[in-house]
């Protein structure tokens, strides 16, 4: 089933082509009636020994949220994890826009970014890049290696007109 455009993405043009998810597990582009690509998920599957749920508001002006902490930072690259303890190793991630700022002013599409911070396991390093909805990684998730892990993941907003929503899925791996 294709829905309508504007009943899924309000800020789209009628002749814009979006991508959407389907329930045969695809991701598609789709313009109008016709897919014009996709990028399937069927065959998807990584073992997870636990996760947590976040939904959590994150306040305007650099509030930031940290999805997760392995607290292995500092160890050397060829350290080993501590067997049979959890450790984050993938994340599913959904950033919820307002559709208003706190002015009450419509938040146009191009206006909305907030940040994502990696933290590397082995030289406790952060990158910061931009984000907008939807951000998926997977590390591996039976190593035993500090450096396959990304320490720390953690969401800034650095928007001074409105407040974001996080909602996360993070999985977890045990050391072997």
């Amino acid at each position: 089933m294709i829905t309508k455009l504007n009943e899924i993405c309000n800020c789209c043009d009628d002749d814009q082509q979006i991508l959407q998810i389907f329930d045969d597990k695809c991701f598609k582009i789709v313009d109008g009636k016709e897919t014009t690509g996709e990028f399937c998920l069927g065959d998807f599957a990584v073992p997870v020994d636990g996760y947590t749920c976040a939904h959590i508001a994150v306040e305007l002006d650099g509030s930031e949220f940290i999805l997760f902490d392995n607290k292995v930072g500092g160890l050397s690259p060829s350290g080993v994890l501590e067997s049979g303890k959890l450790y984050a190793r993938g994340i599913l991630l959904k950033i919820i826009y307002p559709v208003n700022d706190s002015n009450g002013d419509e938040i146009e599409i191009y206006d909305k970014s907030v940040s994502i911070s990696l933290e590397n396991a082995d030289t406790l390093i952060e990158s910061i890049f931009p984000l907008y909805t939807f951000f998926s990684i997977f590390t591996n998730p039976k190593s035993n290696t500090t450096s396959d892990l990304i320490n720390k993941i953690k969401i800034i907003n650095p928007n001074l007109l409105y407040d974001i929503k996080i909602s996360a899925l993070v999985l977890f791996g045990k050391a072997k």
